[in-house]
């Protein structure tokens, strides 16, 4: 389950010092974390353990620790996570732990069954339009746009544009852009019209030759760094990385719109978790102090210094928009569009309906008609097993 392990502070004898267990989601902004706990133990004398997992694994990792009784004290996780908040017991979170200067709609993103499970740390996790200005000049405003262009990026042996195609952060947008959401509340909303004209016009997109049906990360991450693609869907959470490689040459834009349609990606919060009531527990004075630190001023303009995370402390956002560069800009002008993601149960059962259905569209089994009744079938299933 561990990718990573690393003790960080020591411990100086004190009295209150405790030993508390750090889980991390990201590839990205690893090292940045890794110093700021550093620096969190030597300025309270706690002892840190630091441990890596992928997102892929988080959720079942997070449940079957909590039955072994060897789950994490925290865990740094996408909002989303609080949809397994009974499995894995996480502690309730009194709204004094929240800094004030944290916007009261991000508690939104937080709140499973209308009790708060999650302190956000960072906003954003949204996706965007990346492009390389050696082959762009002019970005697409729509995908019509895109399509004009794609004989001209043909001409020079390079790809139009890459993202994960068959992942499904990526395509809630498109189900987003036309009007659908994948919840509402506790219900999930997946058998609608939106769902249908969705799933046809992404097939649309790879039997026109614009993105390829096999296109996994790498298209939207590697080969657009390489300059083997000329546009890139990646999320806010690539900045940093893309910066360091492109320089320059990197410009930032809103996704096309779909005809008049503006394009809709999901955002969520970052959030603090405390798996099995934690909280509540003898590490309680410890991770309160651990809570304040992440959300203090100076921490939130560290991690977007350092690692071009968004913070949720609104005067250090503020300032980030005052002096924002043009590509700072069209990164906060997609935030503006995005649907926040829901974090009640109903949402994971969602996303298993969702991949379940698009796979079968995607390999010619069912029409979009069946695909969205399926996707909405199994979810509906999954949520009630889940309840029980």
């Amino acid at each position: 389950m561990r990718i990573l392990l690393l003790l960080l502070g020591v411990v100086w004898g004190s009295s209150y010092a405790e030993q508390l267990s750090f889980i991390y989601y990201r590839e990205q902004g690893r090292a940045v974390f890794e110093a700021i706990m550093e620096q969190f133990s030597q300025q309270y004398h706690h002892q840190v353990s630091f441990h890596q997992i992928t997102s892929e694994t988080l959720k079942p990792a997070l449940v079957k620790s909590v039955m072994r009784g060897t789950a994490a004290d925290v865990v740094f996780a996408p909002s989303d996570i609080i949809g397994i908040a009974e499995q894995a017991k996480f502690s309730e979170v009194a709204i004094d732990l929240v800094d004030p200067n944290t916007p009261k709609e991000l508690l939104h993103t937080a709140l499973n069954k209308q009790k708060l499970y999650g302190i956000p740390i960072l906003q954003g996790n949204h996706l965007m339009l990346f492009y390389n200005r050696r082959y762009v000049s002019a970005p697409a405003k729509t995908w019509q746009d895109l399509l004009a262009q794609k004989a001209e990026f043909d001409r020079q042996g390079i790809a139009t544009i890459g993202w994960n195609y068959t992942e499904m952060y990526w395509f809630a947008g498109f189900y987003n852009t036309f009007g659908g959401r994948m919840t509402d509340g506790q219900d999930v909303t997946l058998n609608e019209p939106a769902m249908q004209d969705a799933l046809n016009f992404y097939k649309s997109l790879s039997t026109r030759g614009l993105v390829s049906a096999a296109c996994t990360y790498d298209c939207g991450y590697r080969e657009f760094i390489e300059g083997k693609v000329a546009y890139s869907i990646n999320g806010e959470w690539s900045i940093a990385d893309f910066e360091r490689r492109l320089g320059d040459d990197l410009g930032i834009a809103l996704i096309p719109k779909i005809g008049q349609r503006t394009f809709k990606p999901l955002s969520s919060s970052l959030v603090l978790v405390f798996p099995n009531n934690s909280l509540s527990g003898s590490k309680a004075k410890a991770l309160n102090q651990l809570v304040e630190y992440l959300q203090s001023e100076a921490v939130q303009q560290r991690l977007y210094q350092e690692a071009r995370f968004l913070p949720v402390n609104d005067p250090v956002l503020k300032q980030i928009q005052s002096h924002a560069s043009a590509n700072e800009s069209a990164m906060l002008a997609q935030l503006a569009d995005t649907v926040p993601m829901s974090a009640e149960s109903a949402q994971s059962s969602a996303w298993l309906g969702m991949r379940k259905g698009f796979e079968l569209f995607n390999k010619g089994l069912v029409d979009a008609a069946r695909a969205s009744r399926y996707m909405q079938t199994y979810a509906e299933r999954d949520y009630k097993q889940s309840q029980q």
